[in-house]
């Protein structure tokens, strides 16, 4: 299974500080590869996410606020671009994934598609 990465992040990888189980313990959620959902058409790339993973990506930055700020992004190590945030979407009350947020991400070089 591939993986994803933004800026050296890989989005599996991503940990989000949770309240703990007892005193004295740390706990975080990571979500698994399979729960991270891309396609690549042409010069943009889909982004099917978690909505907590989406907002900690915003959280630490790793997902810009400024729209005109470009992103690196990988495949399993491979780069394939940078990439800017052109849309950002959440989920409408009739679908199945509704803890899902779509992202799309717009080429903003050359870099040939996958």
């Amino acid at each position: 299974m591939k993986d994803v990465s933004v800026d050296e992040h890989k989005l599996h990888k991503v940990e989000m500080l949770t309240v703990p189980y007892s005193e004295g313990t740390v706990s975080y959620l990571k979500y698994p590869k399979h729960r991270i959902q891309f396609r690549i058409e042409g010069a943009r790339l889909f982004l099917k996410i978690p909505a907590f993973l989406a907002l900690e990506l915003y959280r630490q930055a790793i997902l810009p606020q400024d729209p005109t700020q470009s992103i690196s992004v990988k495949i399993s190590g491979k780069k394939v671009g940078e990439f800017r945030v052109s849309d950002f979407r959440y989920p409408n009350s009739l679908s199945q994934d509704r803890d899902m947020v779509s992202i799309t991400l717009q080429r903003v070089d050359n870099a040939p598609a996958s």
